[in-house]
């Protein structure tokens, strides 16, 4: 049985890491799932997250939206965008475990794509709601 502080222990060699390396370890990781692990063949999901995001953002500025709503666009932007984070990550453990058809792990994989729909859904609702009735109001004028 192997002692709570062995050395080996992958727990150990992740939480002994100083504050400069857990924070370049995280930026390692936010690039690999912003810029893609998957094959060449596959699309990276940020490629449309992203000019999404950004569009959503400067029509808010261009209507004129409140600091609030502005801050309620960017959570569920960066919600959206962290499911999409945990589903690649769990895409890229797959990969790792194994190559061949699994029920299991397909599964997993759909569950966590089922997320990313349904917070992608959620936050395009909000986005509307926020967004819609200033565009309604101008455009009614």
């Amino acid at each position: 049985m192997a002692n709570d502080h062995d050395a080996n222990l992958p727990s150990d060699i992740y939480s002994n890491r100083s504050w400069f390396q857990k924070f370049r370890v995280s930026f390692r990781g936010l690039w690999l799932g912003v810029t893609g692990t998957q094959s060449p063949k596959s699309i990276n999901s940020f490629i449309v997250h992203v000019p999404m995001a950004l569009v959503v953002l400067m029509l808010g500025v261009l209507i004129g939206l409140d600091s609030i709503s502005i801050a309620l666009l960017l959570l569920c932007i960066g919600t959206v965008l962290t499911a999409e984070l945990f589903n690649s990550s769990l895409e890229s453990l797959a990969k790792a475990i194994t190559d061949q058809t699994n029920q299991h792990v397909a599964n997993a994989l759909d569950i966590a794509s089922g997320a990313v729909l349904l917070m992608s859904l959620m936050a395009s609702i909000v986005g509307a709601l926020i967004l819609g009735i200033p565009i309604l109001q101008m455009w009614a004028q």
